[in-house]
C-alpha cells in the first residue's frame, strides 16, 4: 500500500468512500463504479449479510432512487499493511428530505492498488 495511504488512513477512507458515492450517483454503469473501488471476487460483510458484487448492485438501485445526497465521515482509522480498522459516519437525506445518520465500524482488506478485498462491518442506526 502506497506510503501516503498509511500516513494518513482516516483521510484515505474518507475519500475513497465519498468518491465512491459520488461515482455511484452519477450516470456511470454501478458495476463499472464498483470494479474500480472493489476486487474481483470481494466480499462485504454487513451485520452478518453477505453482500457481494452482484448483491452490491442491487443494493445500490433502491438507493439511488431514494436518496439525495449523502456523506461519510471518518471518525478514527488505523492501518496495518493491506488491512485497516475504522469508525466511521454515514449520512443521508432522502428525496422526503428525511436524514439519517448511521454509525459503522469496519475492518477491511485492501489490495495494493487500494481496492476493497474483504470488508466486516457492523452499524448502527443513530437517527432515522
Amino acid at each position: 500500500m502506497d506510503a501516503s495511504v498509511t500516513a494518513d488512513p482516516r483521510a484515505f477512507l474518507e475519500n475513497l468512500y465519498n468518491n465512491f458515492q459520488n461515482e455511484i450517483f452519477s450516470e456511470e454503469d454501478a458495476g463499472e463504479v464498483i470494479d474500480r473501488y472493489y476486487a474481483p471476487g470481494f466480499l462485504q460483510v454487513s451485520d452478518g449479510i453477505e453482500i457481494d458484487r452482484d448483491r452490491l448492485i442491487k443494493h445500490i438501485r433502491p438507493v439511488k432512487k431514494s436518496v439525495v445526497s449523502g456523506s461519510y465521515e471518518v471518525l478514527e482509522a488505523v492501518m496495518d499493511g493491506n488491512r485497516l480498522a475504522a469508525r466511521f459516519v454515514i449520512r443521508a437525506v432522502t428525496k422526503q428530505g428525511k436524514e439519517t445518520e448511521n454509525d459503522v465500524h469496519v475492518f477491511c482488506e485492501m489490495t495494493d492498488d487500494g481496492r476493497f478485498v474483504r470488508i466486516d462491518q457492523i452499524t448502527r442506526s443513530i437517527k432515522g
